[in-house]
């Protein structure tokens, strides 16, 4: 390939990579519906990425051959889908398919650029951090503005009353990137000791306590439990811990089910998710009912609406991924994990901030199906990619 070539798809990338930091914190305000396809702007900007790899532009490293490997267990399993439900069916099912490819070739992408000395690591970080305290003033905006969203009941979201949902119109999704900014910035701020850091987790921490997100209390309470013990500072996580626990008891209260953090009856209605999904995993243990079909396999066997946004997914990734793609699906996917943590990043700022990130979304993952939510595909792939050994 010609230098003058090279540069125009380096700048052609960069100019992909810079438009999804931009549009990532409008969440869900700019998407579209199409029939039964829900588009978000990122979705197609990252789709694009896919031309890059299909040409071999860019190398891609060694840990994202085992990305391939579970995207192809994935086809696999959505091939066998066409004997237990209908090509509409299977072919919807696809799309998702295509968007979780999108993002892992994303990754590959933003990888080639660091490499190329196109995009930094640093730049990447801070941008990242940047969409999170965008986040937070859009949640606020909403929190103070539109504190009522109960009517959005009546086109398949969750009912929320004066909690703090922002542009993902959903807590738990506006708690995890709140939480996963606040981490970021925190391990920064230890490394490069600028106050503005400080003010930028402050932010994010209490914004965060505002979405009444247990999930998002949990990520953050495991991803900041993790980096302590690496500092070896018990002191500090009983300090901010005993804070946080004072500032989530003194919250207002005001009428509304969801900002009572005693509220059960979100915890039954997952204990009855967990046990559908259970159900479906025993029908189909070995490759999964295919790749995002469970809305189809969930309908069939205990009804519901397909309009309903909780219907494809599962309130746990990992049976999420066990359900959809059996049990082979979800050792190959744990062989990608393993890969990354022991080949794949480097020991250093960016390698801690990564690991304690992954084990946040891992136990908000436990609750919520935010493991392949496009939003939190998009910013660990940014974040694997700052991450990455120049193997």
């Amino acid at each position: 390939m010609d230098l003058s070539k090279k540069t125009i798809l380096e700048k052609l990338a960069l100019i992909l990579v810079l438009s999804y930091i931009i549009l990532f914190p409008f969440g869900q305000l700019l998407r579209v519906r199409i029939g039964p396809v829900t588009l978000h702007p990122t979705d197609l900007i990252v789709a694009i990425s896919l031309v890059f790899y299909f040409f071999g532009w860019f190398k891609k490293h060694q840990v994202f051959k085992y990305a391939v490997n579970f995207i192809w267990i994935c086809f696999f399993s959505l091939l066998l889908s066409f004997s237990y439900f209908t090509p509409f069916e299977v072919i919807l099912g696809s799309f998702y398919l295509i968007r979780l490819f999108s993002y892992f070739t994303f990754a590959i992408l933003v990888t080639s650029l660091i490499n190329r000395k196109v995009l930094s690591r640093e730049f990447l970080l801070n941008s990242l951090i940047s969409v999170s305290i965008f986040v937070g003033i859009y949640g606020w905006i909403q929190y103070w503005a539109f504190p009522d969203l109960t009517s959005l009941k009546f086109i398949g979201w969750d009912d929320h009353l004066a909690r703090l949902v922002g542009s993902f119109l959903d807590p738990a999704f506006t708690g995890i990137i709140l939480a996963l900014g606040a981490i970021a910035s925190y391990v920064l701020y230890i490394k490069k000791k600028r106050k503005i850091l400080v003010i930028t987790t402050v932010f994010l921490v209490i914004t965060l306590i505002f979405t009444y997100s247990r999930a998002s209390y949990l990520a953050l309470f495991a991803g900041a439990f993790y980096l302590f013990l690496k500092w070896k500072n018990p002191r500090r996580m009983v300090f901010l811990s005993s804070l946080f626990t004072i500032m989530v008891l003194l919250l207002p209260r005001p009428s509304g089910e969801g900002v009572r953090l005693e509220r059960t009856q979100s915890v039954f209605a997952r204990l009855q998710n967990y046990q559908e999904t259970a159900e479906v995993i025993g029908k189909y243990p070995l490759f999964g009912v295919g790749f995002n079909n469970l809305c189809s396999a969930r309908l069939r066997l205990f009804g519901g609406d397909r309009e309903s946004h909780s219907c494809s997914g599962s309130d746990s990734s990992l049976l999420y991924i066990i359900a959809t793609t059996g049990i082979t699906g979800f050792l190959v996917f744990y062989k990608f994990v393993d890969e990354i943590v022991k080949n794949g990043i480097e020991k250093n700022v960016y390698g801690m901030i990564f690991t304690s990130s992954s084990i946040a979304i891992l136990v908000h993952s436990l609750f919520v199906q935010s493991l392949f939510y496009p939003w939190v595909l998009g910013w660990m792939g940014i974040l694997l990619a700052s991450s990455l050994n120049n193997d």
